[in-house]
Order: structure tokens, then C-alpha cells, then sequence
């Protein structure tokens, strides 16, 4: 059976032998992940495309009625 407490214990061993583990440990840093990068691609994407069906709404119950 695996026992955790080893396994951290081996993961510790291997960061005090890596004399860059802590100039590398920003790259596993949920900020860099790939979901946080794209969504910071677009920041105001979500609140403008609400906004843009807000008015679609407004539009199309409240607005001007157009007879041809």
C-alpha cells in the first residue's frame, strides 16, 4: 500500500536537491495555468455580452415598432 506521508516526504528530498526548485515553483502557480491565462485574454467579455443581450431584450419587447 502506498503511504502518503513517504511520498511527501520523497517530494521534499527532491526539492532540497534541486538547488532552481524555487526559481521553477512560479510555473505551477494556478495564476500561470491555462484556464487563467484565457480568461484573461478577454477581461471584459462576459460583462459586455451581457450587457449586449440586455439591449437585444430591450430591443426587441420595448423598442420602436416598425410597420412596413
Amino acid at each position: 500500500m502506498i503511504d502518503p506521508a513517504k511520498l511527501i516526504d520523497k517530494a521534499k528530498q527532491a526539492n532540497r536537491k534541486d538547488p532552481w526548485a524555487k526559481r521553477e515553483a512560479w510555473r505551477s502557480h494556478p495564476s500561470f495555468s491555462k484556464l487563467a491565462q484565457l480568461r484573461g485574454m478577454f477581461p471584459g467579455f462576459g460583462i459586455a455580452s451581457g450587457l449586449f443581450a440586455v439591449y437585444l431584450a430591450y430591443d426587441h419587447f420595448a423598442g420602436p415598432q416598425r410597420k412596413h
